[in-house]
């Protein structure tokens, strides 16, 4: 009886490292259920020259039910350039495409935010529609897909593809990677490491590499989330 609880305990933590709204920029498959919700504090810290920078998102979400989430969040948020930062709300919806016990289980992914720019009060949008992929027998998740937004956020109109993974190695710890093709200000490939430290929080360790030819810089990301 004991082993079978172990054995129950540890199954469910390795579960509970997917329950987080984004990988690292992009967002997951996961969504919060009804009534309950999440907040994620992201820190992305370049600490050497040139263009030393400290960026601060922040991110909630409350689920509403069937599986989707209404989000709120405070993108950009640089104490130096406060103006800088943009406000975002919108929704996320998870619709699985296949049983909870299949051995792949299939999810089709829709998100959308509007915009607000502190700079001169602009007005902007992010949209995004994706497949994500599980396997039941080793928990590795792949999740794609295409976004459209506009410079309020990304610099500049772009549309592209969006993609991720996540791998559970332990109870609790995870590797993921995310990654924006394109030339835009989320532009990036961020592989990491997911801890899960206490029942409902976790912290994830990052590091962004910009796509080539992109303005973006490379810096360390950091991030809280309590589910």
């Amino acid at each position: 009886m004991l082993l079978r609880r172990i054995v129950a305990l540890v199954f469910s933590l390795a579960v509970s490292l997917h329950a987080q709204q984004t990988i690292f920029d992009v967002p997951s498959a996961d969504v919060s259920t009804r009534h309950d919700y999440f907040y994620q504090h992201q820190t992305v810290a370049r600490t050497w020259n040139p263009e030393r920078q400290w960026l601060q998102t922040n991110a909630f979400g409350y689920g509403v039910g069937h599986h989707t989430e209404l989000d709120v969040t405070w993108f950009n948020l640089d104490l130096a350039r406060p103006r800088t930062s943009v406000l975002g709300a919108g929704f996320k919806t998870s619709l699985p495409l296949t049983p909870e016990g299949a051995p792949l289980r299939w999810h089709a992914v829709v998100g959308a935010q509007y915009l607000h720019g502190a700079r001169a009060h602009s007005a902007g949008y992010w949209s995004y529609a994706m497949a994500s992929g599980e396997l039941a027998r080793t928990r590795t998740k792949l999740t794609g897909g295409l976004h459209a937004g506009n410079a309020v956020l990304f610099g500049r109109r772009t549309k592209g593809f969006l993609g991720g993974v996540e791998q559970p190695l332990t109870p609790r710890w995870m590797f993921q990677a995310d990654w924006f093709r394109g030339r835009h200000d989320l532009a990036y490939l961020i592989p990491g490491m997911v801890y899960r430290f206490a029942p409902h929080w976790m912290v994830s360790l990052g590091y962004q590499i910009p796509n080539r030819r992109s303005p973006g810089v490379h810096a360390a990301v950091l991030e809280f989330t309590r589910f």
